[in-house]
């Protein structure tokens, strides 16, 4: 088995990539690796990433104008051959936004998965990470501060997020594409993983998900990934963030957040998001119709 995780940045990708590996590997299921079949693996594992052994993770950018295998920003380079990169690849991670190559990709692996977040918490955490050392050495930012960074990029990163999870939402159905939600790991992690162990196809007993549930804790990640991750917290927008910019969230990105069923003020409780049982296609089709996709990357 092959799978293909898709997720916007900072929402909860490298805690999804780490849950599908134990997975995997619980169930004896072998996962083998494309870059690690090539020749510049070996000097760029020696570099210092954001996470332990990213240089060894399968990172596919899919774009209109070719799909790339990349390692950061250090390395990006076309695929050869779709065919056989997705037979080395078992387990690849893309950041990509739809487009017209993402059904071809998708079709070269057996199971799709995708992370969700809620936007605002997103946007916090991408503010903050982008000062982290790594961020700085490798993607610098223009801006000065955390709050100079949010304050400019905080409308872009919520139309990125309606744009990015409201085609893969319309397209969900011909992508076989399966939703994880970051805050249902948080508050509710057997349910949700019970879930997403069904669609993948894979059995375990109840102390080997115990064990994954203990091993892919934010305590437990942490100790190995200290420059990666943070705190692992839900909701940190409730405090966080004013009144203008929580209706700034609700005008940009509340239409699709009420799909997901996420909360659009603090008043309505920590309520849990879902997958609607009924795609709304005609509404998610208006709702990106809005948006001027390519001023947005």
């Amino acid at each position: 088995m092959n799978i293909l995780q898709v997720s916007a940045p900072k929402s909860g990708s490298f805690w999804l990539n780490t849950i599908l590996k134990k997975s995997l590997e619980k169930t004896g299921e072998e996962i083998s690796y494309f870059i690690k079949s090539r020749p510049e693996y070996a000097r760029l594992k020696q570099e210092k990433l954001s996470f332990e052994d990213q240089a060894g993770t399968d990172m596919l950018d899919i774009e209109d104008k070719g799909v790339f295998f990349r390692v950061s920003s250090l390395l990006k380079e076309p695929v050869p051959n779709l065919q056989a990169y997705s037979q080395k690849a078992s387990l690849a991670w893309t950041h990509s936004t739809w487009c017209q190559k993402t059904a071809t990709v998708f079709a070269l692996f057996d199971r799709k998965v995708c992370m969700v977040r809620d936007p605002r918490d997103t946007a916090l955490s991408a503010a903050k990470f982008a000062f982290t050392p790594y961020m700085q050495k490798h993607y610098p930012s223009p801006y000065e501060s955390v709050e100079d960074f949010f304050s400019a990029e905080y409308e872009r990163l919520l139309e990125q997020w309606v744009w990015f999870y409201g085609n893969y939402l319309l397209h969900s159905k011909e992508l076989d594409l399966h939703f994880v939600f970051y805050e249902n790991l948080l508050k509710s992690f057997p349910k949700e993983y019970d879930s997403l162990l069904k669609y993948l196809g894979l059995q375990l007993e109840e102390n080997e998900k115990k064990a994954v549930a203990s091993e892919v804790s934010f305590s437990s990640m942490k100790e190995d990934n200290p420059r990666h991750l943070h705190k692992g917290k839900s909701r940190k927008w409730v405090k966080q963030l004013s009144i203008d910019r929580l209706e700034k969230a609700a005008i940009k990105a509340g239409p699709l957040m009420r799909i997901f069923g996420y909360p659009l003020s603090p008043g309505e409780g920590d309520k849990l998001p879902a997958t609607p049982l009924d795609i709304p296609k005609k509404e998610l089709e208006e709702i990106l119709q809005q948006i001027d996709w390519k001023k947005l990357y």
